[in-house]
């Protein structure tokens, strides 16, 4: 029986658009692994990018054993590919869709978050995902140059692109959300996913993107090149209604003039970024400990501060900044 599985699921103006860099967007570098214990095979992907095949092929020999599954039914599904299938630069990921036994008819994952993904005795338990791109922009798009080639007139390749952040204390909260069906075209052509905010006081601090080779109606063979992933964003809302606090973090004084001082409880390192009333950011610094900001050249005015760890914001705040 054939099943297919898709890890695819307060005052504000007008912002000017800025680029978001994506790491590694143009699949230009890459990493090798190992996957499988009874049989290990070769895996590759790009870096700062992640896909299933480690896990299917590693979990699906540990469970196949059992059920009597021959440890070699277990494909890899990315691969790297380059000439007349990249865009630009060297390189681009290809992704292509594969009969993984019991499984059934699977696609080929590649996201900048890492998959999980649950299996057992009994199949599949679903999907999840952590991780992503930290960021202090609100993503406004995200593009990409692809080429499709469906096994099926009826298959499409899938784009999916989800937005996250700390909602009331509860962190990894989908706050945004983006979706495209891609069909075939025989060489590359740039597609772009606008992003949905239902909410658009909530702040986002990672963004996860996501390719599939197959959506609702899956075909073996069906293959999907992705290459230049870029996204543009905007500066975020600032409000009273965004702060939230965090007892391993204290910032003072307030108001301040010349200096704001930062001790620091909760890890190891922070950056710290300070904010405009309209969203622009008016001062960046790393911290490690407990540290300090200059604050000697804003103009007086309210002020907004976050206070991050590897994208995840730890703090959040309103300072004055008197002359």
């Amino acid at each position: 029986m054939k099943k297919i599985y898709l890890a695819l699921s307060l005052l504000v103006f007008a912002f000017a658009a800025n680029a978001q860099t994506i790491p590694n967007g143009g699949m230009e570098t890459w990493r090798v692994n190992s996957a499988g214990s009874t049989n290990p095979k070769i895996v590759r992907c790009p870096i700062n990018w992640y896909g299933a095949d480690s896990l299917i092929i590693g979990i699906g020999q540990s469970f196949g054993t059992l059920l009597g599954i021959s440890d070699t039914v277990w494909q890899q599904q990315i691969y790297k590919d380059s000439g007349i299938n990249a865009h630009g630069g060297t390189y681009s990921a290809k992704l292509v869709t594969k009969n993984q036994d019991t499984l059934g008819i699977f696609p080929g994952i590649l996201s900048n978050a890492e998959t999980h993904v649950a299996i057992s005795l009994t199949g599949i338990g679903g999907f999840s995902q952590t991780g992503g791109l930290g960021t202090t922009l609100r993503t406004k798009t995200v593009s990409a140059w692809v080429k499709y080639s469906p096994a099926s007139p009826v298959d499409s390749a899938a784009i999916n692109i989800e937005a996250h952040g700390n909602v009331n204390g509860v962190a990894d909260s989908l706050i945004g959300f983006g979706f495209l069906k891609v069909g075939a075209s025989s060489s590359f052509v740039q597609v772009t996913v606008n992003m949905t905010y239902p909410d658009t006081t909530l702040i986002m601090d990672t963004l996860r993107i996501s390719f599939a080779s197959s959506a609702d109606t899956a075909a073996v063979g069906s293959t999907l090149w992705v290459d230049d992933v870029t996204a543009v964003g905007v500066a975020q809302p600032i409000s009273v209604n965004n702060v939230y606090a965090n007892a391993n973090i204290s910032v003072y004084p307030n108001p301040a003039s010349d200096v704001l001082y930062i001790d620091n409880k909760a890890t190891a390192a922070l950056t710290a970024n300070l904010y405009a009333v309209n969203g622009a950011v008016v001062a960046t610094k790393a911290i490690s400990g407990n540290g300090k900001m200059d604050i000697s050249t804003l103009p007086a005015g309210l002020y907004f501060y976050s206070l991050t760890d590897s994208g995840t914001i730890l703090k959040r705040g309103k300072i004055t900044v008197v002359r």
